[in-house]
């Protein structure tokens, strides 16, 4: 008990002193929230005391005087709040499974453009990176950016070898500025979990924690070189699919150098009759592209939105900017796989299991709900032609159905489903009579296929054997840590009942009808005491003084304390 009184201490200590560390941005972030109408949960969670004296008088913390939609609220706050939280956004913009879609789509909508950095800065980064000016690094570069986004921006370049291309470069100080509210936010998500039951049920931390390691991915450009170049090797012998090559040396932690692609925009597409373009073979190849993308090759583009796309003569198409990538295992692969082969035949069982597989069963699940809302979802697609089933509709159905029961599904599931919906809106556009669901049923079949494929059985019950072993040679040291640990009373047990609320609420019930019953007859007692006292005895001393008059009013006010303390409780 000691130990993790000591423990809770050194948390709270923790806390505080980061709270310190970061008391101006902590009133920015508290300020912006009461200004879009989140006071109340400042209030909740305790944080009223950041505001200056003035602002908490004028300040409302009802939430009821706002009358813009709550998801508009939430995006403009965020792009109020700097490049962490529009990337925290942009996350949570593909969580359907937890947040609604209303304000999902608003999260989508996040505005990520932000004023250039100053072109002394990039050549001053660049003598950092490379010990010499960019005259001598570069045969040209371009001073005008392409793009300038909160993270990073763009240059046009030329190297000494004649090849065009594009050099991303981080702005300076954003690890620095990621990492501290990265920090309020693990803070924020603690205190609003111990505030709110829902913010505990959606497991908030968790969420924050897989927005950090996100953030910091994006941040990486040796991961984002190497997804880069893992597509450009698995694409290299395609004719018509082009991925941009990386310049591994023109490229560091702080800036990457890629191909410079020039090509037809995709609204190009959309709003001429794109002569020399056929847009049936063009929506055919992005599909299959991205299809071997995520269900062969294992790595997919994120976020293939009209911007990131690029066409060419030919039919070309070309992708850009693998910032936000989904990374796809053998197994993972099968299970997409099998939750559309599931859904399209019919079949709950395997539906259910794969969602399972997918993800962690919740402790309160209601099974038998479970599997008649999958078999509503069965029946609503159940016998369609493909070409009348659409991917956004049928991901946002099963979301929808997860979300219900508290199924929380792995964040490369749900960046699948968001780039699948992207993908569809653009080829409605170009063609909407393909079907991203036709064109993806070969995958799946191959896929389950392969998985009976008896190489690919042998080395599953190879790597089963292999973890059984290793756990069974762990087991002697975790049994003798453990009870070590027992021995020196280093270890607690936490237990979780359900019904413990309530058994306490009927014991506490039932000890305040026995107090109550108790005060009674304590009252009846003294009552009768001091009467017959009054009647039959004898103070001299005291004969002035009214005892009985003080001894009554004295038991009655002490009764009407304890009875009200009683009901206040709301327990009797």
């Amino acid at each position: 008990m000691k130990q993790i009184q000591k423990n809770n201490r050194g948390r709270v200590t923790f806390m505080i002193r980061k709270r310190l560390r970061h008391m101006k941005r902590y009133r920015e972030i508290v300020a912006v929230l009461v200004k879009y109408g989140f006071g109340y949960i400042v209030k909740d969670v305790g944080l009223i005391h950041l505001l200056s004296l003035p602002k908490q008088m004028i300040s409302d913390f009802t939430g009821r005087g706002e009358s813009k939609p709550v998801g508009r609220r939430i995006r403009q706050m965020f792009e109020e709040l700097g490049p962490t939280f529009i990337k925290l956004g942009q996350l949570l913009s593909l969580r359907t499974d937890i947040i609604p879609e209303s304000i999902a789509y608003e999260l989508r909508n996040l505005q990520d453009k932000v004023t250039p950095i100053d072109f002394d800065v990039i050549q001053s980064i660049i003598q950092d990176e490379f010990g010499a000016p960019v005259g001598e690094v570069f045969a040209e570069f371009d001073e005008q950016c392409l793009a300038a986004a909160s993270i990073a921006q763009a240059h046009r370049a030329v190297l000494k070898t004649g090849e065009e291309v594009v050099v991303k470069i981080r702005r300076p100080n954003i690890e620095t500025i990621v990492s501290n509210d990265v920090d309020i936010l693990r803070d924020l998500a603690e205190l609003v979990e111990k505030r709110y039951d829902w913010a505990k049920e959606f497991q908030i931390k968790d969420i924050v924690d897989e927005f950090s390691v996100a953030i910091r991915s994006e941040m990486d450009y040796f991961r984002e070189g190497r997804h880069t170049d893992k597509l450009y090797r698995y694409f290299k012998n395609n004719e018509y699919i082009i991925i941009p090559k990386v310049y591994w040396n023109y490229s560091s932690d702080q800036l990457l150098t890629l191909e410079y692609i020039r090509g037809v925009k995709c609204s190009d597409l959309f709003h001429s009759n794109a002569e020399g373009f056929d847009k049936k073979k063009i929506s055919e190849r992005l599909v299959r592209s991205f299809l071997d993308q995520a269900l062969v090759a294992g790595v997919f583009h994120g976020d293939p939105h009209p911007g990131n796309l690029i066409f060419f003569s030919g039919n070309k198409i070309a992708y850009i900017d693998f910032g936000q990538v989904g990374i796809f295992s053998e197994e993972m692969k099968v299970n997409f796989a099998n939750l559309i082969i599931g859904l399209m035949k019919g079949d709950i069982d395997l539906l259910s299991k794969t969602v399972f597989l997918m993800s962690p069963r919740p402790v309160h699940l209601d099974e038998h709900q479970f599997k008649t809302d999958l078999e509503l979802l069965r029946d609503k697609y159940y016998d369609l032609p493909f070409k009348e089933v659409h991917i956004g509709r049928v991901i946002a159905d099963i979301f929808h159905i997860t979300k219900k029961h508290h199924i929380k599904i792995p964040k490369n599931y749900t960046l699948m489903g968001k780039a699948l919906i992207t993908l569809e809106g653009i080829i409605t556009r170009l063609d909407n009579r393909i079907s991203i669901l036709e064109l993806a049923e070969p995958y799946g079949h191959r896929l389950f296929l392969e998985r009976f494929n008896p190489e690919k059985v042998s080395e599953r019950i190879f790597k089963s054997f292999s973890r059984a072993v290793e756990s069974s040679v762990k087991i002697p040291e975790l049994l003798k840590k453990t009870l070590s640990r027992l021995y020196h009373g280093e270890t607690h047990i936490e237990m979780d009942l359900p019904q413990l609320d309530l058994l306490l609420a009927k014991l506490d019930r039932v000890a305040n009808r026995i107090s109550f019953s108790i005060i009674l007859l304590s009252f009846s007692i003294i009552l009768a005491a001091l009467i017959i006292g009054e009647t039959f005895g004898s103070r001299p001393l005291i004969s002035h003084i009214p005892v009985l008059d003080i001894a009554v009013t004295f038991v009655v006010i002490m009764f009407f304390l304890v009875v009200l303390a009683i009901f206040r409780s709301g327990r009797f």
